[in-house]
């Protein structure tokens, strides 16, 4: 081989080594740039329960709940952006889960002429939107309705920044504020409006920190294997009557001792199921469900339903599974209940306890 032929080869080699490094760097530079861009995967922890479309991911008893922060929540729990005379009742308005504005006019407005004015824009508008007014009278604010044949001079309006859909738009936002600024303008009166890039941030950050803390848990009762493959519905009836368990359209419902719903239980048969006559029908599957953020005493209303659950599976000769269809472990039970008491303790140090009004509305 001649010195010529070895210098090609040589020269041929070195080529391909330059091409691997490059390839091999350009490969790091785009890895190491994804990275910066994407957020970090928190561990998935039990079954999450947006209606966003989101799985139910397998609970893992290894992972770490990670820790949720929303700072206008933390900062001040009770946080009301406006100062306002008279307080607004939470259950109308509220400065954390709400876009809230309050619109002063110099002469009283007609309320039927309020309505009028923003029925365009507040068409397009896709959340929650409560208008209130400042009663002269008695110095409290009211519900205002289309047919209130008041008037008003002073009004809050509040439009819902989260919910289990996610995040308010940009788009709903901008209606929002544009409408109730023109209206001001229609009515001669005044209105403070916050940045739009500010809300919209508040938003995600709220709903951020609420999506890391909401669980629907589910469990079920079903047919032992080797069995005839039904749940004999008339043993249900007398049991659920025992318990306390509310008809609510196909649903039972058990009850708090505030009347607010602890637990729901849903049943499930081969043929169309009636609620009615559920002592004539066999039954594929109970479905025992708590909403988490939506129960006001998470670990007593767990303890009722799997209490409930284990009796209605040796009544009927079934068997307790999670959502999956798996034998429900001692210790997964327990690990649960440790969840859940964490998830429920957040929300309060966050200003926004399990069952209360924020949270129902936050988690609606």
């Amino acid at each position: 081989m001649s010195e010529l032929q070895i210098a090609m080869i040589g020269f041929g080699v070195a080529i391909v080594l330059v091409v691997l490094i490059y390839n091999s760097w350009q490969a790091r530079k785009q890895r190491q740039r994804a990275e910066a861009l994407l957020p970090p995967q928190a561990p998935d922890v039990l079954m999450a329960g947006r209606t966003d479309g989101r799985d139910e991911p397998v609970m893992d008893q290894s992972a770490v709940l990670p820790a949720p922060t929303f700072s206008a929540i933390e900062a001040e729990p009770d946080a009301e952006p406006l100062k306002l005379a008279v307080p607004l009742p939470a259950e109308w308005a509220d400065g954390v889960a709400d876009c809230l504005l309050c619109i002063e006019f110099v002469d009283a407005v007609p309320v039927s002429g309020l309505w009028a004015e923003q029925a365009d824009w507040s068409a397009r508008i896709d959340r929650p939107v409560q208008w209130l007014g400042l009663d002269a009278h008695s110095a409290r604010w009211r519900v205002l309705l289309p047919q209130d044949p008041g008037s008003v001079v002073q009004v809050a309006v509040a439009l819902q920044l989260v919910d289990r859909r996610g995040p308010v738009s940009e788009a709903t936002l901008v209606s929002f504020l544009g409408g109730a600024h023109r209206l001001a303008q229609r009515f001669s009166g005044l209105v403070e409006l916050p940045e739009l890039a500010s809300m919209l941030a508040r938003a995600n950050e709220l709903d951020g920190f609420c999506a890391a803390l909401d669980l629907q848990f589910s469990l079920l009762v079903l047919p032992r294997q080797g069995s005839l493959g039904e749940l004999p519905g008339a043993k249900l009836k007398p049991l659920f009557e025992a318990t306390g368990l509310r008809l609510e359209g196909d649903r039972f419902v058990a009850m708090d001792a505030e009347g607010a719903e602890a637990f729901a239980l849903s049943c499930q048969s081969a043929t169309p199921f009636s609620a009615a006559r559920i002592e004539t029908i066999g039954l594929t599957a109970l479905i025992f469900s708590l909403d988490v953020p939506r129960v006001a005493a998470g670990l007593t209303a767990f303890d009722r339903m799997m209490t409930l659950a284990r009796q209605c599976a040796e009544t009927l000769g079934g068997q307790v599974v999670d959502a999956h269809q798996k034998p429900l472990a001692h210790a997964t039970v327990e690990a649960i209940r440790t969840r859940i008491g964490e998830l429920q303790a957040r929300m309060a140090q966050a200003g926004m306890p399990a069952g209360g009004v924020r949270a129902l509305r936050l988690f609606s």
